[in-house]
């Protein structure tokens, strides 16, 4: 299985930012992002983006590796899917060019 190298917040770090502010949504209000975006990475289920990494940056005086651990993972490879939407947008067709 492929792996890559990812970005992901440290438990310790999160654990005592919320208790520090007691509810996510201080601590999101805090960093200036949505409450949900910190409960992902709470949860571990996010990895850590861009945004995120810049407005805890931002916000502490802390260095990366104080708030953030690069990890490997494993990547599931799954197929590609196409799914079909209408739009009720209409094509032209140039009969004159057939």
């Amino acid at each position: 299985m492929p792996e890559i190298a990812t970005v992901r917040v440290r438990p310790d770090w999160m654990e005592e930012k919320l208790t520090e502010y007691q509810t996510m949504t201080k601590f999101a209000e805090q960093l200036g992002i949505e409450t949900s975006t910190v409960s992902r990475q709470a949860n571990g289920k996010s990895e850590a983006s861009p945004r995120f990494i810049g407005a805890v940056m931002v916000a502490f005086p802390v260095d990366f590796s104080e708030a953030f651990d690069v990890t490997v993972e494993e990547v599931a490879q799954r197929r590609a899917r196409i799914v079909k939407r209408p739009t009720g947008k209409r094509v032209k067709l140039d009969r004159a060019a057939a």
